[in-house]
């Protein structure tokens, strides 16, 4: 609460910690009026009490105010893997639209509009973290960066990379590392919405291709181990390693090292990697139908709103620290959560094809909503 001569006060912080924002209900109030301040951290934000500063500041006079503000660690974090590759995706193979959905939001391009629409809804559903898919400096994900990045300032919510280009090459250590370097030194910094791990680093999840052995696997494993080192002595930079799992992922001699496991199999309702080494995951995917293939065609999944309820209530009591959403935004195989307003295609009677909820909140949105993670 303000005192004083009537006069306007403009409303200020200082001192938040990294990762963290803050909002005013109202930013000018008049004296004696009062003003709620919402601060939001994100996962960058390391846990602690820290004593920030509200300033309010009038014509006559300028009052700072010293608050106490604790940020717990999460004990799960619940992320969603993420697409920035719109308009240039809705054609592609022949098709367009290169999907069998119709999105309610309209085949849209990724702007910082309707980037910060999806953060809200993924925010709504307890998302913390978007995944967001790169495929390197000159692809059409790193196009679209710039506005993801810039419409998640401020909002506590944080993005992190799905390097793609494990699951079509074999990079380096060095390119891994230039790449890597690359996106910390062009999206991070004090402030930024690319995440960081407190004391552990960018996270990165990679899609490495999958394998029938762990021969290529372990090699895998190996050249991320010697591009974190590379990233440590060339640049001082640390990064914390998520892998798709591959057969025997276990028992390679670096896999100790590797901070956490995923899988990505959007073709089976959920994955549970909970008790993998390092930090566990649990996945869970909506439904799975590829554009341009006959509904139920393997491999395929259907959407089953009570099987997904029960996947998201088994994906909360799994004690995994990664809670894995596949996907919300990939239209081209059928996978997202975004909110649908129907089928392209004729199909048969009672298909889950709508779910908008009323609305751009999606059924599969609301229900994740309704179970929150673990705290």
């Amino acid at each position: 609460m303000t005192r004083g001569v009537s006069q306007q006060i403009a409303l200020s912080v200082t001192g938040l910690p990294d990762g963290a924002s803050a909002s005013f209900a109202h930013e000018t109030i008049s004296a004696g009026e009062t003003a709620t301040m919402t601060v939001s951290a994100s996962i960058s934000t390391a846990p602690g009490t820290t004593q920030p500063s509200v300033v309010g500041t009038g014509t006559s006079a300028t009052h700072i105010t010293p608050v106490s503000l604790t940020v717990n660690a999460p004990a799960v974090i619940r992320a969603a893997f993420y697409y920035p590759w719109f308009p240039e995706a809705w054609t592609q193979q022949g098709l367009s639209p290169f999907t069998n959905y119709v999105p309610t939001r309209g085949y849209y391009s990724t702007d910082v509009s309707t980037v910060a629409a999806q953060i809200a809804d993924l925010q709504y559903a307890g998302v913390t973290l978007g995944i967001a898919s790169w495929f390197g400096q000159t692809s059409n994900t790193e196009k679209h960066w710039p506005a993801i990045i810039a419409a998640a300032q401020g909002t506590g919510f944080a993005w992190a990379p799905y390097y793609e280009k494990e699951g079509t090459s074999d990079p380096t250590p060095q390119q891994i590392a230039d790449d890597l370097h690359y996106l910390r030194t062009t999206y991070g910094g004090a402030g930024s919405a690319l995440a960081s791990l407190p004391g552990k680093g960018m996270p990165v999840f990679v899609y490495n291709a999958d394998d029938p052995t762990n021969a290529k696997g372990c090699d895998t494993v190996d050249r991320w181990n010697q591009a974190r080192q590379l990233l440590q002595q060339e640049y001082a930079e640390t990064i914390y390693i998520d892998l798709k799992v591959f057969p025997q992922y276990a028992s390679c001699a670096g896999s100790p090292t590797i901070d956490g496991w995923h899988q990505y199999g959007p073709a089976s309702a959920q994955q549970n990697f909970s008790t993998a080494p390092g930090d566990g995951s649990f996945s869970i995917s909506p439904g799975f139908w590829k554009a341009g293939t006959t509904y139920g065609t393997a491999p395929f999944l259907a959407r089953d709103r009570i099987r997904w309820q029960g996947n998201v209530a088994a994906m909360n009591a799994s004690g995994a620290k990664w809670q894995l959403v596949t996907t919300y935004d990939e239209w081209g195989e059928g996978t997202a959560i975004e909110s649908s307003s129907g089928c392209l295609t004729t199909v048969l009677s009672g298909t889950y094809c709508h779910w908008s909820g009323g609305g751009t909140v999606s059924d599969f949105v609301a229900d994740l909503h309704n179970a929150p993670p673990p705290s």
